[in-house]
């Protein structure tokens, strides 16, 4: 199969973009901004796209920015996909599910209603890696002791394997719509600050983001997927 990764250098892109081919498919990549922007398309069975900006709390700051970036550069792929009737799969986030509460969760929401039919929004929760993973993530600056602080919030953490196994199971598919690629349990930031040492810090109130988020794995589960990795060991 003829794959096209958008995204390919970013953290989970590029580990899709390693893992199938890996496993035997012929894998483009195209990154952020121009190739996003001049994209003209090519003879591809299924499009993952997963070039976006991701930080949640930049996008308070920026919100014009992750709009022109996650909105305005997604409508080629979009537009493409649609006029070719090519399946697309696309990085959404667990933040859709309460998109009114951050300029990057209404990003994510826009793209599920603009996305065309033959698509698959993926609802990403809390990703995450012992290595590689972006700066600003939570349990890399847990574990290289540069988060300023805790929170009480709950999440539904997914080790980046298992979220590229989720779009494997779903790249052949037929499933359309959206959905939810978390493990479907959640352990609060305290746990894990508690298991990687740094539970001394202060725990902060945090405006803008949801207090607990939990993913309904059924459609994945449906398809035969299950987590394999827990962040709690």
């Amino acid at each position: 199969m003829k794959i096209l990764v958008t995204g390919h250098k970013g953290f989970i892109g590029s580990y899709l973009f390693n893992h199938l081919k890996k496993i035997g498919h012929e894998v483009d990549g195209i990154d952020f901004p121009d190739d996003i922007v001049d994209f003209k398309g090519g003879d591809y069975d299924v499009i993952v796209h997963l070039a976006a900006f991701a930080a949640l709390r930049d996008s308070l700051k920026n919100p014009d920015k992750f709009w022109e970036n996650n909105v305005v550069k997604s409508k080629p792929i979009f537009e493409y996909c649609k006029e070719k009737n090519i399946r697309l799969l696309y990085a959404s986030s667990a933040g859709a599910h309460s998109w009114w509460q951050n300029p990057y969760a209404i990003t994510k929401k826009v793209n599920e209603i603009q996305s065309p039919p033959n698509s698959v929004g993926m609802r990403f929760f809390n990703v995450w890696a012992e290595n590689g993973s972006r700066k600003d993530m939570l349990y890399r600056m847990l574990k290289e002791n540069t988060a300023p602080y805790l929170t009480k919030h709950r999440r539904d953490w997914i080790h980046v394997h298992d979220v590229a196994r989720a779009i494997c199971y779903l790249i052949p598919d037929n499933f359309r719509g959206v959905l939810d690629v978390g493990t479907g349990k959640n352990n609060s930031v305290l746990e894990l600050a508690m298991m990687l040492g740094r539970s001394s810090l202060p725990i902060k109130e945090v405006q803008g983001e949801p207090e607990s988020l939990c993913a309904d794995t059924t459609q994945l589960t449906n398809l035969g997927w299950r987590p394999t990795i827990d962040i709690i060991n």
